[in-house]
């Protein structure tokens, strides 16, 4: 059976913001590593994935663009990428 899809990076062209000095884009290990350990913190992903949202443009409500409040990631973002892959964790194995 396989997995969820792992959650999409934003690109710089996307966000209009340079990537910081030695990032990189988490590999869909790394990224079901800490789904797996965000799965049983159910209070934590429950509340990204309520805060996680798309505005009427497509865009994460809170995933803003810095110092200017504008919504700067298209929706799904990362995290609330991240907060479903938890949530579906935690969902098989109750």
């Amino acid at each position: 059976m396989s997995g969820p899809a792992a959650p999409q990076a934003e690109d710089e062209e996307e966000t209009g913001t340079e990537p910081a000095a030695g990032s990189r884009k988490p590999s869909e290990l790394e990224l079901r590593r800490l789904a797996a350990e965000l799965a049983p913190m159910v209070d934590v992903w429950q509340r990204l994935l309520d805060q996680h949202l798309p505005d009427r443009a497509g865009r994460c409500q809170t995933c803003t663009k810095g110092g200017t409040g504008l919504p700067a990631a298209p929706w799904p973002c990362s995290i609330h990428g991240i907060a479903d892959l938890a949530r579906q964790w935690h969902d098989r194995s109750a």
